[in-house]
């Protein structure tokens, strides 16, 4: 997790417009390939608020709370957010209080997602979703696990060997509207 850097990912957002484009298996494992070597913005709160140093920069406190903001759809669902680069972040705050953004990869997202809170209790995040202002691309819970666990399958050492350096493959969703 990064904090007040830039990103773009070019090279996702393309992959996205071919799999809407054409839903084929080598346009899915395409985005997954892309989307596993991404980084992308995520809208943040940040206790206490990062302070301005000489230059102008934003520095955060080591001991700071990062809570990483969701967006709540009409059926209740919520999504943590991940906006491919600044013009698609600015989208999302345009319409909503400016907050810090954090770059976040895609094992950030599995990390905060597959954590429990202190009572216990499962995240209630149901995913997150890319650019949720421009192509809207959910990727669920449930796919980002069988994300996980193809690549712990592909990775595993072998006997005498090192490891296997496959990209991951799971089954992506018809496009869900959040």
């Amino acid at each position: 997790m990064e904090f007040n850097q830039s990103v773009a990912n070019p090279m996702l957002v393309g992959s996205i417009e071919l799999l809407l484009e054409e839903d084929t298996p080598g346009h899915r494992q395409m985005f997954l390939t892309e989307l596993m070597k991404a980084k992308l913005l995520s809208p943040a709160i940040i206790k206490p608020q990062p302070q301005t140093d000489a230059e102008g920069k934003q520095i955060v406190a080591p001991d700071s709370s990062i809570q990483l903001v969701m967006l709540r759809t009409e059926k209740g669902g919520l999504y943590f957010m991940g906006f491919t680069d600044d013009k698609e972040y600015q989208k999302w705050a345009e319409r909503n209080q400016p907050l810090p953004g954090v770059a976040l990869k895609f094992d950030d997202y599995v990390s905060v997602m597959m954590k429990k809170d202190a009572e216990g209790n499962d995240c209630p995040a149901l995913g997150f979703v890319i650019n949720p202002f421009g192509v809207n691309m959910v990727v669920p819970k449930d796919t980002m696990a069988k994300m996980m666990a193809a690549r712990m399958i592909h990775v595993a050492p072998k006997k005498g060997a090192g490891a296997v350096k496959k990209p991951p493959s799971a089954d992506l969703p018809k496009q869900d509207r959040p």
